[in-house]
């Protein structure tokens, strides 16, 4: 019995079928496309992170106000990338998004305006930039609720835990500013390497 089991074994090893580390010949469907592709790219996700840093220190109800503001105009920049081509110097300003994280870095609130200001136009662009022309109707509707729902979870998320820990603890506003450092050096380095490339 054990003879026929490792002959199975040997049979079996011998003759492979085509197999796939990860699904990427599978689709998921245009949701869960929409949700992953901010949250699996750098450019997206890191002055998403920077965003939400900057939100934590910010006073209440300014912070509370970006937890349903920023999304809004990430799904706002998905609608009006369909109008507006996308261009080199939509790539430019992503890789100046990094920039924000300045506001990380300074670890204090801003006057509300700038802060709305700030949060409203890295929201649209980040929006654009996440556009899939080649979609429309129902398929489009799905992908940017997706990508809506990213940017509300990166927000609402890392808002949360930075805003709790700095009122727990007050050091913690030296480690959001060493985080804001490093993802505006991430930046410099990601903006150096597009610019050669």
């Amino acid at each position: 019995m054990n003879r026929a089991r490792y002959l199975c074994l040997c049979v079996g090893l011998c003759l492979p079928s085509l197999a796939h580390a990860h699904l990427v010949s599978a689709r998921f469907g245009e949701f869960y496309s929409g949700l992953l592709h901010p949250l699996t790219s750098v450019i997206h996700l890191v002055p998403w992170l920077a965003l939400a840093l900057g939100n934590g220190v910010q006073a209440l109800p300014q912070a509370r106000c970006m937890l349903w503001l920023f999304p809004l105009v990430v799904g706002l920049g998905v609608v009006c990338g369909l109008f507006i081509p996308p261009g080199q110097s939509l790539e430019f300003g992503l890789i100046a998004t990094f920039g924000v994280a300045l506001v990380a870095v300074a670890g204090r609130a801003l006057p509300a305006w700038v802060w709305v200001m700030l949060v409203s136009s890295i929201g649209v662009l980040h929006g654009m930039a996440n556009t899939e022309p080649a979609l429309e109707g129902r398929a489009l509707v799905l992908y940017a609720a997706g990508v809506t729902l990213a940017s509300h979870w990166v927000m609402l998320s890392m808002t949360a835990i930075i805003y709790w820990l700095c009122r727990r603890w007050a050091w913690c506003v030296i480690g959001v500013r060493a985080l804001g450092s490093w993802i505006l050096a991430i930046g410099v380095l990601f903006g150096g390497y597009r610019l050669l490339v």
